[in-house]
């Protein structure tokens, strides 16, 4: 009988010991990455419009219409989210044909991307002897752009879908 209780209380000792140590095994390795994860997403890049990327706005403005190397289609922007910008910031709609002087109101996100070539492809090349070429006119960097989900003025903007 006696050896019936001792092997009662090992048996409750080992399921206590499976269950309980994976528990707190998984929990300290969550704890330990979520660290990890905030600072990977702390990295992300920023916009023009917003510290956050994908943050749903309201953007005012007068399409570009000037001189100069910007890409057309490009949004002067001068209120965000009903507020009015201490400095205007020109930024590309994608989905959106812009009217010429005409006041828009656009309600989306920001997103972006990388443009240019990349310094890693003349480095390549010049490893390997190779001449290089370069592929782009544009200057390496992050480019924002924004992204229209509801064009709300002028009356009669197209929402172009791919």
């Amino acid at each position: 009988m006696k050896n019936l209780i001792r092997h009662r209380g090992v048996v409750a000792i080992i399921c206590t010991f499976v269950i309980c140590v994976p528990s707190v095994v998984f929990a300290q390795l969550r704890a330990e990455a979520a660290p990890q994860q905030a600072s990977l997403q702390s990295q992300q890049p920023g916009g023009f419009l917003s510290n956050r990327l994908g943050a749903y706005l309201t953007i005012e403005g007068v399409l570009y219409d000037g001189n100069g190397k910007v890409e057309s289609n490009s949004l002067v922007v001068d209120m965000v989210n009903g507020k009015r910008l201490e400095k205007s910031v020109l930024i590309l709609v994608r989905n959106v044909r812009l009217p010429v002087k005409e006041r828009c109101t656009l309600k989306g996100y920001e997103l972006g991307e990388m443009i240019g070539s990349p310094p890693a492809l003349r480095e390549a090349a010049e490893e390997q002897s190779v001449k290089y070429e370069e592929r782009s006119s544009a200057v390496w960097r992050w480019r924002p752009y924004f992204v229209v989900l509801i064009a709300a003025k002028p009356d009669g903007l197209v929402i172009q879908t791919k």
